[in-house]
């Protein structure tokens, strides 16, 4: 008796999913050499920014926004310090000091994404004071 029901009912086609379109993805931005990221990664490393600067990955637009960004970093720590030498001036010294290496961390941080964007709050500056043209 089985087999006398399902003869009678009806088999339907199975719904077939409709046509996939191809992904459309967006082109990939453009990755600097590992080299080029590892030197753009000295830039933030206080005085280690020396070796770019003083080497032929000046001239690479990745490295040289990195430069110029780093350079600022720099003085920036160097006008830190000098406040901690002032009397009463250890505490303010020390505050501006960490936010400072906050800043020169988020640059790492950038370089080693490979990532070319301004850091926050120095990018007037850096803007304005850029040696490495």
């Amino acid at each position: 008796m089985a087999k006398h029901i399902k003869s009678k009912m009806k088999k339907r086609p199975a719904p077939q999913a409709p046509a996939a379109k191809p992904a459309q993805t967006a082109p990939a931005p453009e990755q600097p050499p590992r080299t080029a990221k590892l030197m753009a990664a000295l830039c933030y490393l206080n005085v280690l920014i020396l070796i770019p600067a003083c080497t032929k990955w000046r001239h690479d637009e990745f490295v040289k926004f990195h430069l110029n960004q780093g350079l600022v970093v720099l003085a920036l720590a160097t006008v830190c310090a000098c406040v901690g030498f002032l009397p009463h001036g250890s505490e303010l010294g020390l505050t501006l000091t960490l936010l400072v290496d906050v800043l020169s961390l988020v640059g790492l941080v950038q370089t080693l994404r490979g990532l070319k964007s301004p850091l926050p709050g120095i990018w007037r500056i850096t803007r304005a004071f850029h040696p490495f043209n």
